[in-house]
């Protein structure tokens, strides 16, 4: 998409429309939207900001400077259809004649934590009070899949006549539909075909004199709350809020539990580890050596977005720990037949066809991760309480009183399960069962076998073929790994250590391989490949209320959740990128803030997706 300066302003060939107001870019956005935050900025210490048009950052650059030296929090959630590269947006910041010094700032730091280019929503945490959530697609699409409740509502799209489509009737009932009564919208435009569009879907409307020579812009307040028909009401996410003071009660101490508990402390929580084991990263999260790297789909597949987004939001997790924890020298994966070249050709990620030994795509920012360690580092930061296995746990009011095996009880707010393998045990599966949540959800345990042979190569990041090869450590290489579901062996078996030679031969060739131990971990899968991440739902209320959607397809009903507990689990082999996206959206369901995920990625997460389709298929 072309763009270009004109008179000052920066232009947008497609729309023949700038990007904001001739007088002042910088005047506008203080004029038309930041005097909307003002109304309400002595009644609320967290607010939630939506935008539609992104365009080049002005109104969210400004609002970070506003927020700067408060003690309030933003959460700024944008919407754009074209989003501008970095190149170009880099290049017009340094163009741009209105910054100052602190705006200037802002912009570079905007800069090194813009997205990809490519449709989703993207998280940024850009400092300590700003969350920035820039979703990259049609605004119809986006206030579809956005779950979140606008105090102040920016439309900032190019105007109504050169851009219909994101001012239309359709539109504006997406606007409402994540608005609340007195939600605050306000726009430059004018126009009556907006003003009668925002009044049908239930805003009353105001024309107050506009910026620098416009005689009007529009200023609207939402009604009343609206009440939207929601096809999937079985999925809306948990009510009850909590603040910081609650205690987290975190019940597992591997990759999922720390990195849990790492995003709760961050927030402000007060946070307890339990360890059945007496120590952390016992299982699948205590091998040498890992890969970080998301499981590549065809476009537009679910569950490929879902790894791609967990994949980013880990990356910027880790971005914090050193080389000695983490390497991001980036990753190949290879298409070793025709299934996996269509796959490959169809995604979005550059198929090159002449790499040796099959074709590879080059995962830019994938990493070889230390498990062990990095967990060792995390839960420096933690008092954890080892050999405490979970046995069961009661309602007491609004508290969880937890049983150990070991005898001891404590009491909680929250309770977030985070026990890899052993999650089965909470659906009354596995060899241990110990409570049964919902037994009709599809969770297993696997055994994976890694090896470490004696270094045969000089990679220098992860490959992944048949079988994956790390970069060595020292002298030792591991390679992996073996996949053996309802298979509780702990010991190591030779033939395991065969078949993961055989898997690499492509990479090191038939000279024999001196072969030095290797390790046997368990892992949780689910049913259908996606973790279980969210809060946990009340069975017997979901049988009750949705027995009949066989029938009807829809209902009124909202969910009934056991509350607060939470569960981030079945991670398979990918745990290190999609237990961090676990992390996220569970701490968004607790805060009540905008999901990190879009709701098709949300729902597919949802543990009580597996009961849903039993009902839908009057199995139950």
């Amino acid at each position: 998409m072309k763009t270009f300066f004109k008179d000052g302003v920066f232009y947008n060939k497609e729309f023949d429309d700038g990007y904001y107001s001739k007088n002042s870019a910088i005047g506008e956005s203080k004029f038309v939207f930041e005097s909307a935050l003002d109304e309400i900025w002595d009644k609320k210490d967290s607010l939630i900001v939506a935008e539609a048009g992104f365009g080049v950052g002005i109104n969210f650059l400004n609002l970070c400077k506003k927020f700067k030296n408060s003690n309030k929090f933003l959460h700024f959630v944008s919407i754009e259809k074209f989003p501008l590269s970095k190149k170009k947006l880099k290049k017009f910041y340094n163009e741009f004649n209105e910054f100052d010094d602190e705006f200037k700032k802002l912009s570079k730091k905007l800069i090194k934590k813009y997205p990809p280019i490519k449709t989703g929503l993207y998280r940024i945490i850009f400092s300590k009070n700003i969350i920035l959530d820039l979703y990259f697609d049609d605004i119809k699409i986006a206030l579809k899949n956005l779950d979140f409740k606008a105090d102040v509502w920016f439309m900032d799209g190019f105007s109504p006549s050169k851009n219909p489509d994101m001012w239309d009737l359709e539109v504006m009932k997406g606007v409402a539909n994540l608005s609340m009564a007195g939600t605050i919208l306000s726009t430059y435009s004018s126009s009556g075909f907006v003003k009668r569009n925002l009044t049908e879907v239930g805003f009353e409307v105001s024309l107050i004199k506009g910026h620098a020579q416009k005689r009007q812009m529009i200023r609207a307040v939402l009604k009343e709350n609206l009440n939207p028909i929601n096809d999937e009401i079985w999925f809306r996410r948990v009510l009850k809020t909590y603040n910081k003071n609650s205690r987290v009660l975190i019940i597992g101490a591997g990759i999922s539990g720390l990195s849990t508990a790492k995003v709760f402390q961050n927030a402000g929580f007060d946070v307890i580890i339990t360890e059945k084991e007496s120590e952390v990263a016992t299982n699948g999260s205590g091998n040498l050596i890992g890969a970080l790297m998301p499981l590549i789909t065809q476009k537009d597949v679910i569950l490929g977005k879902m790894h791609y987004a967990a994949f980013l939001m880990a990356v910027n997790f880790y971005k914090k720990y050193g080389k000695n924890l983490v390497k991001f020298n980036g990753a190949k994966e290879f298409a070793f037949d025709e299934t996996l070249i269509k796959r490959y050709e169809n995604s979005n990620f550059k198929l090159d066809k002449k790499d040796f030994p099959y074709p590879s795509i080059y995962i830019k920012n994938a990493a070889s991760v230390r498990p062990k360690k990095l967990c060792v580092t995390l839960s420096s930061e933690f008092n954890i309480l080892f050999n405490y296995e979970f046995k069961n746990l009661e309602k007491l009011g609004n508290k969880y009183k937890v049983h150990f095996k070991n005898g001891d009880i404590m009491e909680t707010d929250i309770v977030i399960f985070t026990m890899g393998s052993h999650s089965e045990e909470l659906f009354n599966k596995g060899e241990n069962p110990k409570i049964n949540f919902d037994d009709n959800v599809q969770i297993s345990s696997v055994r994976g076998q890694v090896t470490w042979i004696k270094k045969r190569l000089n990679n220098e990041f992860p490959l992944s073929a048949r079988g994956y090869i790390c970069p060595p450590v020292g002298k030792i290489q591991l390679i992996g790994a073996t996949y053996d579901r309802l298979d509780y062996e702990k010991k190591k078996r030779y033939i395991d250590d065969v078949k993961n030679l055989e898997n690499i031969c492509e990479f090191i060739g038939s000279k024999k391989t001196k072969i030095l131990d290797s390790n046997v971990g368990f892992r949780s899968y689910s049913g259908d490949r996606f973790p279980i991440i969210g809060a946990l739902h009340d069975k017997e209320f979901f049988i009750k209320n949705y027995k009949a959607i066989n029938f009807t397809k829809h209902s009124d009903i909202y969910p009934k959740h056991l509350d607060g507990v939470f569960i981030n689990a079945a991670h398979g082999a990918r745990g290190l990128g999609t237990s961090i996206m676990g992390a996220y959206i569970l701490l968004d369901l607790v805060l009540n803030r905008p999901l990190c995920v879009s709701k098709e990625i949300f729902n597919s997460l949802n543990p009580a997706r597996f009961l849903i389709r039993k009902l839908k298929k009057g199995l139950i």
